[in-house]
């Protein structure tokens, strides 16, 4: 029985030169490199349209010790190449934060059993009362949980989305001085697709 077992052997440059002298020519080949495309670079498909399929009220959702309640809960599907999503969009009563009581929306994932995963926060901008409208911060620098700072490039998915310094929009002591997306807070369409992108800059 004969056994095959594969080996690699380094020659440096004097050894190699004196296999080519005996007549035996060896072809040098670069070792083959794979590199990750940067989360700036990524490309994320959206779907071409989100369709309510679902509204509830009081949806409790548990994290740690303490929950939120979602009034209303409005369940969304879109499709992609990648497959189909379902998120849902959470309506949170006012709370004490960053210096005042705002509203804040809460984007979860939905799993095919059911469960749910907190995606994105949108929290009322300190002008809230006159535009409506609320922030998210931006994450998935480098494929990670990592904020994206004012100078950063960030993915293709937000060029046509309204990005500014968090803390411009939520000026309050220790506010993130990182890049958030704004919009109108019955825009449900930025909100899905900001929370699809994160889930897959994230690979979430």
């Amino acid at each position: 029985m004969a056994i095959r077992i594969p080996v690699v052997i380094e020659i440096d440059d004097r050894g190699i030169a004196q296999i080519e002298a005996a007549g035996i020519s060896i072809a040098a080949r670069e070792p083959q490199r794979f590199e990750e495309t940067p989360a700036s670079d990524r490309e994320v498909e959206l779907p071409e349209r989100w369709q309510l399929v679902g509204k509830d009220s009081e949806v409790r959702y548990t994290w740690g010790e303490d929950y939120d309640l979602y009034d209303p809960f409005l369940t969304f599907e879109g499709t992609t190449p990648e497959g189909k999503a379902r998120l849902a969009i959470g309506k949170c009563r006012r709370t004490r934060t960053h210096g005042r009581d705002r509203i804040y929306y809460i984007v979860v994932s939905i799993g095919p059993e059911g469960g749910m995963r907190a995606i994105a926060e949108f929290l009322a901008t300190d002008d809230y009362e006159e535009t409506g409208e609320v922030i998210a911060i931006i994450k998935g620098k480098d494929g990670t949980g990592r904020l994206f700072d004012s100078a950063d490039e960030l993915p293709p998915v937000y060029k046509d989305l309204r990005t500014v310094t968090y803390r411009d929009r939520v000026d309050y002591p220790g506010s993130y001085l990182k890049q958030g997306l704004v919009c109108d807070e019955d825009d449900a369409e930025t909100m899905l697709n900001h929370s699809l992108a994160q889930m897959r800059l994230r690979d979430l």
